[in-house]
């Protein structure tokens, strides 16, 4: 989390209309208040910075690839493997492709403010996936977007 949230300021740093949007979500939430505590409601309603989260996740995972191993044959990619085959996931790669997302390359929280909006399957991998998914990823999204709230809401 302590490098993704490195990452999340860089970006916000870098893109004025997107960081004016967010400071617009967290004022609406918090007002003045400066200091009040977040609440779970409030943690709901900041759908723009979570989408911010997701958006960084996506053009810099922090983390480039994973791996998995196949303990029996299987027919994957329209290819037949043999059992015990180790298969390396480009994140970055996937996070980039043309054939998954509108210019992939092009830092936009707003694509995952789309109403409905599902990337497609496995196309997007922030904490992995399957069965193997990160245990702490719904703590480690929480800990992402209060952190984001309680360092822009009082400083610029």
């Amino acid at each position: 989390t302590a490098n993704m949230l490195s990452f999340i300021i860089y970006y916000i740093s870098r893109n004025p209309d997107v960081k004016k949007k967010m400071l617009k979500e967290i004022d609406s939430i918090f007002q003045d208040d400066k200091i009040r505590p977040i609440t779970k409601d409030d943690y709901y309603s900041l759908s723009y910075c979570e989408a911010i989260v997701k958006e960084v996740a996506r053009i810099l995972p922090a983390m480039r690839s994973f791996s998995r191993y196949t303990n029996k044959s299987d027919k994957i990619a329209g290819y037949q493997w043999p059992a015990g085959i180790t298969f390396i996931i480009d994140i970055k790669a996937i996070h980039n492709k043309d054939d998954y997302w509108e210019e992939p390359n092009r830092f936009n929280p707003d694509r995952w403010m789309v109403e409905n909006f599902e990337p497609k399957k496995n196309s997007f991998i922030m904490f992995g996936g399957g069965l193997r998914s990160c245990p702490g990823r719904k703590l480690a999204m929480i800990e992402l977007v209060c952190t984001m709230v309680l360092l822009f809401r009082k400083y610029d």
